[in-house]
């Protein structure tokens, strides 16, 4: 049986959003409440929001899900500072429980 079972989400807002970066694109740091084996469990999970676009025919914004080699700058950086703020701040609720766990 896995060790994680069900993943909700805490919250409708990101813990920490980087950017928007040009195009739209930001990078989000989401705390979530997993059932395990041992009872709830708070991850974290990152996710990188699409470049956005406005289609010229239909003048409507839309997503793309590619990105440019002009985009990866801001989504290193921005996967750099989602990193940064997982390896230094504790989940609330377990600072003292996982103080030797690297993440």
């Amino acid at each position: 049986m896995p060790e994680e079972q069900q993943t909700q989400r805490t919250s409708n807002k990101p813990e920490l959003k980087i950017g928007p970066f040009a195009g739209g694109i930001s990078v989000n740091v989401w705390r979530n409440t997993v059932e395990s084996e041992s009872g709830p469990r708070t991850i974290r999970s990152i996710s990188i929001s699409p470049r956005r676009y406005r289609d010229p025919q239909s003048r409507e914004w839309k997503d793309s899900y590619s990105y440019r080699p002009v985009d990866l700058a801001a989504i290193i950086l921005g996967l750099q500072k989602a990193q940064e703020f997982i390896y230094t701040t504790p989940v609330p609720g377990q600072e003292e429980k996982d103080a030797d766990a690297p993440f």
